[in-house]
């Protein structure tokens, strides 16, 4: 199978050196939808997407979606609208990130053996569990599969990333039946797991920091912009954030380069969010102690 017919994206790669990536599934996995889909209307990103392949593409992963798209073969919709949707979906995700690209590439199996149309009606080595449209990924694209990570809500997904030399990370909860190598609730968590384990061997820093009131930071705006602070200062001043964990009243962060730059962050981190805080109606402190 081509990649003009399986695969949207870039044409084959020029690099000399190996990119690492991140293989996402799609259905499930980014997109709300346990089933076929072929409207590009219907597109809806799953929570912790947006703030995942924001990190993701940060610390230059290829972002590069694989799905099985059986619908085709037993007629439910056809190639041209997959392409429709995955078009739509890349638009999502640049209006919903501000990046001027998020998907490296698109591949998708339109067949199926059970399919209802006879020209799709077999198996196929795209369709995951089989490894077909990660490999011919890595080869169009320049890939570094044994440098890359497979994330999905299935096992196949995880079986596929295995057989093409990859690490996985199954969306879910771990049931002890799986063969994948981490487990997240969704695509930002998974993002935080494989930026900790890819991470340099570098002193961390770790650095906590007490909301005002207790629970104050169960808003999920007030979270969003704490977020989105600590990622511009973090790109500011070069510090890779590994992580920031969240309870209803105080933020871990966590950070390369150790106590003293974390302590650092922080404290610029703090002083950016209260401003923040105070200009949008916030009565009081924000942080304990300030």
């Amino acid at each position: 199978m081509s990649a003009a017919r399986g695969g949207d994206g870039a044409s084959k790669a020029t690099r000399t050196a190996l990119q690492r990536a991140v293989f996402l599934d799609r259905d499930g996995t980014i997109i709300l939808n346990d089933g076929d889909l072929g409207d590009p209307s219907r597109v809806e990103l799953l929570p912790g997407v947006v703030e995942g392949v924001r990190q993701l593409c940060a610390n230059r992963y290829a972002i590069v979606v694989v799905t099985n798209q059986g619908g085709v073969a037993r007629g439910k919709y056809d190639e041209a609208a997959v392409h429709a949707t995955h078009a739509r979906l890349e638009e999502v995700l640049r209006e919903a990130t501000g990046l001027p690209q998020v998907v490296r590439a698109f591949y998708f199996c339109p067949f199926h053996p059970e399919g209802s149309v006879e020209a799709y009606r077999r198996e196929h080595p795209w369709r995951k569990p089989a490894p077909g449209m990660l490999l011919a990924a890595a080869q169009e694209h320049a890939l570094d599969l044994s440098a890359s990570w497979m994330v999905g809500d299935q096992e196949r997904d995880v079986q596929a990333g295995a057989a093409a030399g990859c690490r996985s990370i199954l969306i879910g909860a771990a049931n002890g039946t799986s063969d994948a190598d981490y487990f997240a609730r969704n695509v930002d968590e998974a993002a935080a797991r494989i930026l900790h384990v890819d991470a340099p061997q570098v002193a961390a820093g770790v650095v906590t920091l007490h909301a005002a009131h207790p629970n104050l930071l169960q808003d999920a705006a007030l979270r969003l912009a704490i977020t989105a602070a600590a990622e511009s200062l973090a790109e500011r001043t070069g510090v890779r954030l590994f992580s920031l964990e969240w309870t209803g009243s105080q933020l871990t962060a966590t950070l390369a380069g150790g106590e003293i730059v974390a302590l650092g962050f922080a404290a610029e981190l703090r002083r950016a969010t209260q401003r923040w805080w105070q200009g949008h109606g916030g009565s009081g402190p924000l942080w304990a102690g300030a």
